[in-house]
């Protein structure tokens, strides 16, 4: 059941009946609660094409509107021309009887109709452990991949990596190095290579399981092996964080198909790359980029850019319909020529959507901190997430929008109490699992009982639950999954204080069974908000 829903379809059914203009209807919550429950700006938005007065356009519409409607208890035009609705009490209590038949699948639709979507996410370079900024861009990319899912669209998930290329190489150069270090021999980690501990340990590694002699090995070789190991380390990195991938898709699977060749050859047949000193060049100037790029130098090597447009082009060719691409800032310039190769091979408009996730400034106790005391090297993904756990990380990396910069202050996300954003909402659903250990073999209530639900504190929190399904979806269609993290809080919030007014348990059978109905229906509506935001919904704290 989705109270919103309704609301549309009536609207829709009295525009058709008035032969209006089909127009897309959307629903907004009113800022204050004694306007109503849902407001819709349609009459606004028609008065041009209709060249009438929004008013005049709203009176017609509530006319038209089917009289006698059980959910509806209010319908009034306010202000320039908005429609404001309030729900009945009977469409509330129906609600909650709704909630317990549909359980998770409550907030679910089919909007998205199985059309094929995927979301690259993370993607980091397999030259060394996952970063901060890492673990936002994964707590982001799993929250959508979840959201999208319950809309309805048929979604992948995937994880590029970057096993090919200059990087590759270095990385092994830089192992090989550290294994002439170890073995006595004279050594020097290579200009641009790679300083860090774990380079150590990969050496070390390298020495006690690689095939032959590491020391033997072409540098791009040893780096693929390495990169290897980086990548599994990142999957267990990613595992604690509660994130899976649908696939692990690697660069040299392009190069091993001829993918980049067979790419330029395209770009070439459309008169959009030329030749200049010995090197290929795309013509992003076209596509609104501030120069033409390289795409294999004069020596005959693709540049990163070239496999990176044959990797998507192979998206499209796998039958994904759209595909998000979720970067760092550090990738910012990277975006118009993406966006311009993708139009150059006559992809469809918005196929391709990137998602710029920026910089995460950490703190603890409100000074900057830039160093592991473990490896006086940058903080690890791996060492926020012992330090700080998995759910606290996603809450605070889910704050806010992705295009804002984010403080994460490690000490307020170790905090347990009920000021953690985090442990607020996971205490609600805590404690009303307590409350049914406590209940023990009362029933939650039947149809007939709910009809005891209507103290204010009662009614407020069958308000907010009706707000799961415009959250979700709002969530997922604007990539906003911070607006379900900030919805989840106000449900506690309101489920606090329904628990605090009205006694759950009492003698008085009937009451005690419809107020664990609501507990109930609350209790879902939180599990799965927090699964959708990839957090553990605890039985007890």
């Amino acid at each position: 059941m989705n109270l919103s829903r309704h609301l549309i379809q009536a609207l829709d059914r009295a525009l058709s009946d008035l032969g209006h203009p089909p127009i897309s209807i959307s629903l907004e919550i009113p800022p204050d609660p004694s306007l109503g429950d849902r407001s819709s700006t349609v009459a606004l938005e028609l008065a041009r094409q209709l060249k009438k007065s929004p008013r005049t356009i709203a009176e017609a519409i509530l006319q038209a509107l089917p009289a006698g409607d059980p959910l509806i208890s209010r319908c009034e035009i306010a202000g320039a021309g908005y429609l404001n609705f309030s729900y009945s009490e009977e469409a509330l209590r129906r609600l909650v009887k709704a909630i317990l038949d549909m359980e998770a699948e409550y907030g679910s639709s089919d909007i998205g109709m199985g059309v094929r979507r995927q979301f690259e996410f993370v993607s980091a370079n397999p030259t060394g452990p996952l970063n901060i900024v890492s673990a936002r861009a994964a707590a982001l990319g799993d929250s959508l991949v979840r959201l999208q899912k319950k809309i309805g669209f048929n979604v992948e998930s995937e994880y590029y990596v970057n096993d090919s290329g200059k990087q590759v190489e270095l990385l092994g150069s830089s192992v090989q190095a550290r294994v002439r270090e170890a073995q006595g021999q004279p050594h020097e980690i290579p200009e641009g290579g790679y300083h860090g501990a774990y380079i150590a340990d990969l050496a070390q590694e390298a020495t006690r399981t690689y095939p032959n002699d590491p020391l033997a090995a072409a540098a791009l070789d040893m780096g693929r092996w390495a990169a290897r190991i980086m990548v599994q380390q990142q999957q267990r990195t990613l595992d604690d964080y509660g994130v899976k991938f649908d696939r692990w898709f690697f660069e040299s699977e392009l190069h091993d198909e001829g993918r980049p060749a067979r790419t330029l050859e395209q770009l070439q047949a459309g008169g959009h790359v030329y030749l200049k000193d010995g090197a290929h060049y795309f013509r992003s100037r076209q596509f609104g980029d501030d120069e033409d790029r390289v795409v294999v130098t004069s020596d005959g090597r693709p540049t990163y850019f070239l496999p990176d447009i044959a990797y998507h082009l192979h998206k499209a060719e796998r039958g994904f319909k759209k595909v998000y691409d979720l970067w760092g800032p550090d990738h910012h310039g990277h975006v118009q020529r993406m966006l311009g190769a993708m139009r150059a091979l006559d992809l469809p408009e918005g196929f391709l959507e990137v998602i710029i996730v920026q910089q995460v400034n950490l703190l603890r106790g409100g000074q900057p901190v830039k160093m592991s005391k473990r490896t006086g090297e940058m903080i690890t993904m791996q060492e926020l997430l012992d330090e700080v756990g998995a759910d606290a990380a996603r809450q605070i990396f889910l704050s806010r929008r992705w295009s804002s910069h984010l403080d994460f202050d490690i000490e307020v996300a170790k905090d347990r109490s009920e000021k953690s954003p985090v442990f607020y909402v996971q205490y609600a659903h805590a404690r009303i699992a307590s409350i049914f250990r406590k209940a023990e073999n009362i029933a939650a209530g039947r149809a007939e009982d709910l009809q005891r639900l209507s103290a204010k504190e009662e009614l407020d929190l069958i308000r907010t639950l009706s707000l799961f399904p415009d959250m979700v979806e709002a969530a997922a269609l604007q990539s906003a999954p911070h607006r379900l993290n900030s919805y989840l809080a106000d449900l506690a919030t309101a489920f606090h204080k329904f628990y605090h007014e009205c006694r759950v348990l009492s003698e008085d059978t009937e009451l005690t069974r419809a107020r664990l109905a609501l507990c109930r229906a609350a209790q879902i509506t939180l599990r799965e908000g927090l699964r959708l935001l990839g957090m553990s919904a605890p039985e007890q704290m």
